[in-house]
């Protein structure tokens, strides 16, 4: 890993300042002024989650298209305009006067930072580090844990010292005038990588159109074929539970950590315990994914998650709640992880923006349900506890059809 930092350290910096830098477009850090904004709009749980459900779903649709240009624009210019755009979408925020206002916030941010940032990030560690895709996907993708660790108490302080529409509007330079400058010159000699990477997919038959690829050469799957592989539906649900679960129960956690009687601060302060653990699974798995694949590791990503829900449905007590952060983290740093890798080890690597960006169309959508659902239950009386078991239950039966999946995978997939 040293070897791989020494050489690679401008690609996988610029992959750890945008997943870092995403977090604008996260329901970590949106829920983090969920309370002032709802106070300030006078929006019931159910209305302010149903307007960032509706936001994510429109981004869901969008990224189908917006996603599959990272295949075709140059990687420097399009994550310095996603930044930009970001930007502005996050100084959007902060001057939201009405719900149909923070509807629009809402798409912005969930689309240029939620999506794209880490859409772009992943899929350029992939792409252009094959041989150490595990380990530089993990890397860059420490950014986004690292922003987990840090922003919620931060953000939560700038709110108390200078109120929480001056501190959007920090968040909004600080991207404009660091970030976008910073990626750029990281990125300036990235042409030259990008066309080696063209000359190392590249294969034109001697013989016939017929004439089969060489071993050392895998298949270039478009999204179209992908769309016509059953496995691709049999492995979703899998990749969909962390994102939907994550993003459900995250968004309305200071309505049930208050009903579970715990204090927010320390609730608040078991997220660096969530965030290093997530690290750390992710470091690992890094290295597993570059020994063995990603195939045989994808049914078993959300277990751990599905045991933490178990925990929070069985027990009050603050113990479980940590248990709970502790096998989220182990699920998350896995899955953001395997995520990239996983799709590049099934169907290559050269329409990978157009594949991802399929795949986070459908977990967005997945994901936008959620925070509504959850809303609309809660203000039904549905207790957090009925919720986690349900939660549970759905991960047992995507395990099973992802390990279904994986048994129809053949070395025509490039499993390791």
């Amino acid at each position: 890993m040293k070897t791989l930092i020494k050489a690679e350290w401008r690609l996988l910096l610029f992959g750890l300042l945008m997943t870092f830098w995403s977090a604008p477009g996260q329901t970590f850090f949106i829920s983090l002024f969920s309370g002032a904004i709802r106070d300030e709009l006078a929006l019931s749980h159910s209305a302010f989650g149903g307007l960032y459900s509706v936001a994510t779903l429109l981004s869901a649709a969008v990224i189908v298209w917006s996603g599959a240009l990272v295949d075709r624009i140059p990687l420097r210019r399009f994550a310095c305009t996603i930044i930009v755009i970001l930007s502005l979408s996050t100084l959007s925020l902060s001057l939201i006067n009405s719900a149909a206002l923070l509807f629009i916030a809402f798409f912005l941010l969930r689309q240029f930072g939620q999506s794209l940032m880490m859409l772009t990030a992943s899929t350029a560690m992939v792409r252009y580090l094959e041989s150490n895709k595990g380990k530089a996907t993990a890397l860059s993708g420490m950014g986004y844990h690292l922003a987990e660790a840090i922003m919620p108490g931060l953000v939560l302080f700038m709110i108390a010292m200078i109120g929480w529409r001056l501190t959007l509007q920090a968040g909004s330079g600080v991207l404009l005038l660091l970030v976008m400058p910073l990626v750029w010159l990281l990125l300036n000699t990235h042409s030259l990588r990008h066309k080696r990477y063209l000359d190392s997919i590249a294969f034109t038959p001697h013989k016939s159109p017929d004439q089969p690829l060489p071993a050392s050469i895998k298949k270039q799957w478009t999204r179209q074929e992908v769309l016509h592989d059953k496995r691709f539906y049999l492995f979703l649900p899998a990749f969909m539970a962390q994102v939907m679960l994550f993003t459900g129960f995250i968004f309305h956690q200071v309505h049930w950590v208050e009903g579970k009687g715990w204090s927010l601060i320390t609730w608040g302060s078991l997220f660096a315990m969530y965030a290093s653990v997530s690290i750390i699974a992710k470091l690992v798995t890094g290295v597993v994914i570059d020994k063995i694949g990603t195939i045989r590791i994808v049914p078993f990503v959300a277990l751990p998650l599905a045991l933490g829900l178990l925990l929070l449905a069985s027990s009050s007590h603050i113990s479980a709640g940590a248990g709970f952060l502790f096998l989220m983290g182990i699920t998350t740093g896995v899955q953001t992880t395997i995520s990239g890798p996983f799709w590049s080890d099934m169907y290559g690597s050269q329409h990978l923006g157009a594949i991802k960006s399929l795949t986070s169309s459908l977990t967005a959508f997945a994901s936008a349900i959620a925070p509504f659902a959850m809303g609309w239950l809660i203000d039904r009386g549905i207790s957090i506890e009925v919720l986690a078991l349900g939660s549970a239950i759905y991960i047992a039966f995507a395990t099973g059809l992802a390990l279904y999946a994986r048994s129809l995978c053949r070395e025509s997939i490039n499993e390791k």
